[in-house]
């Protein structure tokens, strides 16, 4: 098996599985910046839609990641 095979697939079960945390993180991170960022909004009393909106969306996109790594059975 060489070390760099492009047409060897993309892994098994749990490298999927890996990806998906690794994924998580970065999601969660950005999540937490983007509730923090609208808190600030917020309580200055500045316009918080857009940040509000970007939040959603993030909240969004780690739930369906979440969800999709639990769906891996690993």
């Amino acid at each position: 098996m060489p070390l760099f095979n492009p047409g060897s697939g993309t892994g098994g079960p749990r490298a999927r599985a890996q990806r998906l945390e690794v994924l998580l993180g970065i999601l969660g991170f950005f999540t937490v910046m983007a509730l923090v960022q609208t808190v600030v909004f917020e309580v200055r009393g500045d316009p918080a839609g857009f940040s509000a909106a970007v939040l959603a969306v993030l909240v969004v996109a780690v739930w369906l990641t979440w969800r999709a790594r639990r769906n891996t059975g690993v």
